[in-house]
């Protein structure tokens, strides 16, 4: 009796089993009410052309839909615990998606999702099945996003890094049992098999021989099932989703070996048994310690969450008006509270000053190199530095959102995308094992028929079947790319997408912005102008132990260049708005702003740029002008970049004479003053030569040009356009992290072409060997194991920036 396809999971039943649905169209048969619900919702939302995407492929029967989840996944301390604010009010949850058997899989959950009111976008790693879904929480409920994925026939439970880390570590327990009776059982049937032949040599009689090929038969079934479980179930839906992988082809060789050593054994021939036990265990001790490898690159992603267990200072308010000073961890702060930040530390949480007034240094907010004056009841980003006194502010804005965190999430977001190398590599693999399977076939049946032995057919082509690699191919690739994303999150290089790494490594011509990138991050005196006699040990007494980066300039070249000491004992100091004041010996000591010291009756006129201004007792008596000279690296940096074969020119809006003169220590072009616009056209001028740009800047202006480039570098992140369209942020101030992300760009990618190359250069040597029948099966299984420990040890290999 013919089988027909259910028209949803398209598992091919009796016609008597399945349930017929008359439509307009045509006649439909479902095998159960789970994959009819499935197929007419689908086509209610217009998503029929998931069944082109799946193709021939086959689903697994759909189980009735369970009931809306429970309003537990709903209520405010979960969503508190388990997603993350966004602007607008959406929130952002992490899913891990089970029951995925294939991209269309992906292609259906994002759709459905994406035609619910209020889920705003979807994004799912394609590696680890991790979706990171937006949505309202006013418009649709999180249980809802769970049921709709529960009512196409797949399965999403929260990710908690918690819960991920046990999982991990029950699959690690898991395969460190299999390894162990893998081992066992090996060593064991190798001892059977010396014994036998060293029985064949002294006479052993038939029966003994009998006896131990049935003992290897017991050890070897235990490797194969036990051990080898995991090949085999690989293998079994690789085929059912017509995807060939490694799986298939160790799985094909042992069960052929293993079903012919059952053959033999009674048939009073020479079985293979130590030949099955020692290709899956050689293969498995590979594949665990690939396994430990990709867990370690995932808890290099997952566990950087743990650099932001940092605490803050709480100020709680006890009855009767005392003030309760108590240190917390920020994500344990709530909105409303208030938080103390004293001199020299940073801002972990957003919120609104409080304080009358505070001075913050900004720069890995928005790359500014001067301290911002920030007043009462204006905001105070995550990510300030308190550059004067101590300062109180109330958070308005949950942890989850703060600079830090959002760096986090970015890094553990980064292989939502595939980059197009690691496409290659898939559809590589895939291809290099069907034409593994055919050459094993025709090896089979070319010694068979040709040779005339078909058990030396036997072996080679199990030999042909085992000794092929596509590990390099579908594994050392993407772990690769991992390691280069986290080595650059160490040098301060934090990308969105790993495929940044593929572009920066293609890169040909590099424009940087001057301001924040190419200079230094801190001030130094540029001028000096004295306009009475002074002691200038007051003056360091007055500013040596202030924070402030004007202060610390200024205090750096009084000490140099006047041979000046903090020495002489002040009678007070007070840090007010822009400036100090201090009493030495019952003298009035101001220093600060031109502003400040104009307010406090000091006669003086107004210079340009960033300045100190010095009075006693009301009489003005130094002036020093600070600029920000060019970093001690970006010599050096900028020529590294030229011997990579980069052609690197400055864009600036900056029309002053120190730009020219910068250019022309570096020895590379610049264009300035620019306009934002003007900087556009350079980048698109460059692009329609058909050169590959990368953008370093860090402000609103560049934002045009960094959107418009390749891949955009920001050397100081921020809240404003720069992150917007900035793929890769520069944490570090230095301008050798832009050389290093470059560097580690370069060499992550020459890693991912240096597995491929080492792969196939094996696979070229390796299997014309075995088709000529020079390896036998154990030995292959070990060539292969090496070849895969040799691609994970070159993607381990440490990166040099230096």
């Amino acid at each position: 009796m013919d089988k027909i396809p259910c028209a949803h999971c398209q598992l091919l039943y009796p016609p008597h089993a399945l349930k017929a649905v008359q439509t307009p169209e045509q006649n439909l048969y479902f095998c159960c009410a789970g994959c009819e619900s499935v197929y007419f919702l689908l086509h209610s939302l217009e998503l029929e052309n998931f069944y082109e995407k799946l193709g021939n492929k086959t689903l697994e029967p759909i189980t009735s839909p369970k009931a809306p989840l429970k309003t537990h996944y709903d209520t405010p301390q979960f969503l508190q615990a388990f997603s993350t604010p966004l602007e607008g009010g959406l929130l952002e949850v992490a899913l891990i998606l089970e029951n995925i058997h294939c991209a269309a899989c992906i292609w259906l959950i994002e759709h459905v999702l994406l035609k619910q009111e209020g889920v705003e976008s979807v994004q799912v790693n394609y590696t680890t099945h991790r979706a990171y879904v937006h949505f309202d929480p006013q418009t649709i409920a999180l249980s809802k996003v769970l049921h709709t994925i529960e009512q196409v026939g797949y399965h999403a439970r929260i990710f908690d890094p918690k819960v991920h880390e046990k999982d991990a570590k029950k699959q690690h327990y898991r395969h460190y049992v299999a390894l162990v009776v893998g081992i066992f059982s090996t060593m064991n049937v190798m001892w059977i098999a010396i014994a036998n032949y060293a029985g064949y040599f002294s006479g052993m009689d038939a029966s003994m021989g009998f006896k131990l090929n049935i003992a290897s038969w017991i050890l070897s079934s235990l490797t194969l099932f036990i051990t080898g479980a995991g090949f085999l179930k690989g293998a079994f839906y690789g085929l059912k989703n017509a995807l060939f992988g490694m799986d298939l082809s160790v799985s094909l060789g042992a069960l052929t070996t293993y079903i012919y050593s059952i053959y033999a054994t009674f048939h009073a021939q020479e079985p293979y048994f130590e030949s099955v036990s020692m290709i899956i265990t050689l293969v498995f001790i590979s594949k665990f310690l690939e396994l430990k490898a990709k867990h370690r690159a995932n808890a290099l992603l997952d566990g950087l969450q743990d650099s932001l267990n940092v605490q803050v200072l709480l100020l709680r308010e006890k009855e009767g008006g005392e003030i309760e000073r108590c240190m917390m961890p920020p994500d344990q702060i709530q909105i409303g509270d208030r938080i103390e930040v004293l001199s020299g530390e940073g801002v972990l949480l957003d919120g609104v000053l409080e304080s009358a007034h505070a001075q913050v240094n900004t720069q890995i907010v928005n790359g500014e190199i001067a301290p911002l004056e920030v007043h009462a009841k204006e905001p105070i980003l995550s990510g300030y530095t308190n550059a004067g006194a101590r300062f109180i502010y109330r958070v308005h804005t949950p942890f989850k959102q703060s600079f830090l965190s959002q760096m986090v999430q970015l890094v553990q977001k980064s292989f939502t995308q595939k980059p197009q190398i690691q496409l290659y590599a898939d559809k590589l693999a895939h291809r290099f094992t069907q034409a593994v399977l055919g050459i094993a076939l025709v090896s089979l049946l070319g010694w068979g028929f040709l040779g005339g032995v078909w058990e030396r057919a036997l072996v080679i082509s199990v030999s042909v079947l085992i000794i092929a690699c596509p590990c390099a191919f579908a594994l050392a690739t993407p772990i690769a790319l991992v390691l280069g994303v986290n080595r650059a999150f160490k040098q301060g290089v934090l990308c969105k997408q790993a495929a940044c790494l593929e572009t920066l490594a293609k890169v040909t011509r590099v424009f940087v912005d001057k301001t924040g990138t190419l200079t230094t991050p801190s001030l130094q005196v540029q001028d000096y102008q004295v306009y009475a006699d002074y002691n200038p040990h007051w003056l360091l007494s007055l500013i040596a132990h202030n924070s402030h980066p004007i202060s610390k300039g200024v205090s750096t070249w009084i000490q140099e260049n006047l041979n000046a000491q903090a020495s002489v004992p002040l009678e007070s100091l007070a840090q007010e708005e822009g400036g100090l004041r201090g009493v030495i010996q019952g003298h009035v000591l101001l220093g600060g702003s031109v502003d400040y010291l104009r307010a406090q009756g000091v006669q003086m006129a107004q210079p340009e740029g960033s300045h100190f201004a010095y009075s006693v007792d009301g009489e003005l008596k130094a002036l020093f002008i600070l600029h920000a000279p060019l970093k001690p690296d970006s010599l050096e940096s900028v020529q590294a970049l030229q011997k990579m074969g980069l052609e690197v020119e400055i864009l600036s809006g900056d029309a002053s004479a120190q730009t020219r003169h910068i250019a022309q220590t570096l020895g590379i072009t610049c264009h300035a003053p620019l306009s934002p616009h003007q900087k556009l056209t350079h980048v698109q001028d460059a692009l329609a030569r058909g050169e590959i740009v990368a953008m370093v800047g860090d402000g609103a202006n560049d934002a045009p040009a960094l959107a418009q480039s390749q891949v955009s570098l920001c050397m100081y992140e921020g809240h404003d356009l720069s992150l917007l369209h900035s793929d890769v942020i520069l944490l570090d101030t230095s301008f050798k992290s832009v050389y290093n992300a470059f560097s580690i760009a370069k060499q992550a990618h020459s890693r991912v072409r240096q597995n491929l190359c080492i792969s196939a250069l094996y696979n070229a040597l390796l299997i014309p060997c075995a088709v000529c029948g020079l390896v036998n099966p154990p030995l292959a299984a070990l060539s292969m194991s090496l070849s895969s420990l040799l691609v994970v040890g070159n993607s381990f290999r440490k990166c040099t920036t230096s």
